[in-house]
């Protein structure tokens, strides 16, 4: 009897072991699988303000991360009242402004020029931390609200002459640079007839209805890093004199591998706040190049991006996963 008994506790007790193992075996693989989502939405890139309208006599760059402040904190870092368009921190202010932003002081200011894969690098401590007047609060007259201010660093203006675009430089604010510093691919697309376009299932473009506007579908086709990318639009042509970007409805953008897998998959729509970029050598910007692709980060999947013009939010890029995922530039796009 004795003995039946040890043998029933051992095997109670034998169970308990087994499910405190599967339990922690199954935390464990629940962690990892999401840690790459974690570190892909952890990441900051800011999008450099070409500033003009302040003195039209001076151009300079400014990254605002008034948008990455806690609530209210203009009013803690600014003193009230004040008059200039432009301000520049005090070593107080500097240092609470960069404490309420999360900015260590051993950090890096990492200044990327993707269409030149160069990349220039300072110290945040040198670089000057200033105030400047909103765009859209430029008309008012001062005394100023503390919230009429964009918070931020200035771009060294030595750099300037070096680049052509502040629509072309990416900035991260780290201890370690974040980029991979490979260079990225314009896209060259080309024109394809429809039928060569994957079939991406029954929500297809093909398959949609926008009412009495007839059914237009043009298919795109670019090769990079040894992906496919594929770019489908349904276009309304009733009104010939529209600029043709304006007459895309709807896109569709699909990336496969070299064995037809599909990668990657997104829907982009024409609408109030966003509009559709013109594809790279179908446009009315000669040779602009909007669309690229690669591997822009260190240890993160390729990127594709250059589809979307927003007027009231940010421009962002998209991972190459079969899940979306996704990052919106800080661009303090306030209205």
């Amino acid at each position: 009897m004795k003995k039946q008994l040890y043998l029933l506790l051992m095997s109670f007790i034998a169970l308990l072991l087994l499910s405190n193992c599967s339990t922690n075996t199954k935390s464990n693989k629940s962690e990892t699988s999401g840690s790459n989502l974690k570190v892909i939405k952890d990441i900051d890139i800011y999008y450099v303000e070409s500033v003009e309208y302040i003195d039209p006599d001076t151009v300079f760059f400014h990254v605002s991360l008034s948008e990455t402040l806690p609530p209210y904190a203009d009013k803690e870092i600014l003193p009230a009242n004040l008059t200039p368009s432009e301000y520049t921190l005090t070593d107080k202010e500097r240092k609470l402004f960069m404490k309420m932003a999360g900015i260590a002081e051993d950090a890096y200011f990492w200044i990327y020029d993707y269409t030149n894969n160069q990349l220039y690098s300072y110290p945040i401590l040198s670089v000057e931390a200033t105030a400047i007047l909103d765009s859209y609060r430029s008309d008012r007259s001062p005394p100023y609200e503390t919230e009429d201010y964009r918070i931020g660093f200035e771009l060294p203006q030595e750099l300037l002459p070096r680049f052509r675009s502040n629509y072309d430089l990416l900035v991260s604010i780290t201890k370690d640079n974040p980029f991979a510093q490979e260079q990225l691919t314009p896209l060259d697309w080309r024109l394809i007839p429809n039928a060569n376009y994957p079939d991406t299932g029954p929500d297809k473009l093909s398959n949609r209805n926008y009412g009495n506007v007839p059914k237009y579908v043009k298919s795109y086709m670019a090769n990079a890093n040894n992906l496919t990318f594929y770019v489908q639009d349904y276009v309304d042509e009733q009104e010939p004199k529209k600029r043709d970007i304006y007459k895309i409805f709807e896109r569709e953008l699909v990336v496969v591998d070299k064995l037809g897998n599909t990668l990657f998959k997104r829907r982009m729509y024409q609408g109030e706040s966003t509009s559709l970029v013109g594809l790279n050598n179908y446009h009315d910007y000669k040779n602009e190049k909007f669309q690229w692709a690669g591997q822009l980060f260190k240890d993160l999947p390729p990127v594709v991006f250059g589809f979307e013009w927003f007027s009231f939010g940010c421009e962002g890029l998209d991972f190459i996963v079969p899940y979306e995922e996704r990052i919106d530039f800080k661009c303090d796009n306030r209205h």
